[in-house]
């Protein structure tokens, strides 16, 4: 009786379920290229209009400046663990809290996902429902 020949184990490209290692990791340009796209979305258009209409400039550069130390102390803390560990969010949530206790994370981030691409699409086909043809 012979066995089965067992498949060689496929890799994980994405790492899910391991640190990445330092060789896989990306480079500084492409991903401030990747994060610079994010801020080029409809809604955060949205938001910058109705801040410039509703406040003065003094106002409205205040609200920025704090806006952005916010965000950016926030999401660089975020960079900064995650380049020094090469971990994930979920591999640190799981670090973090256990293995059940990963999955409070991983569940309010998928929500907040569903609302960013829901208000995305909302922003976008509002205006184009608009549109006669």
């Amino acid at each position: 009786m012979t066995t089965p020949a067992t498949k060689p184990a496929v890799p994980d490209a994405d790492y899910s379920l391991e640190p990445v290692p330092k060789t896989a990791r990306k480079k500084f340009w492409p991903m401030f290229f990747i994060m610079l796209g994010f801020t080029f979305f409809s809604a955060s258009m949205s938001v910058g209009a109705s801040l410039g209409n509703g406040l003065d400039f003094s106002g409205f550069v205040w609200a920025v400046l704090i806006g952005s130390l916010i965000l950016s102390g926030y999401t660089g803390g975020l960079g900064y663990i995650g380049s020094a560990t090469g971990m994930s969010l979920d591999l640190l949530a799981q670090r973090s809290f256990g293995r059940v206790g990963s999955y409070l994370p991983s569940f309010l981030i998928s929500l907040t996902q569903i609302g960013w691409f829901g208000v995305g699409i909302a922003m976008f086909a509002f205006p184009a429902s608009e549109v006669s043809m």
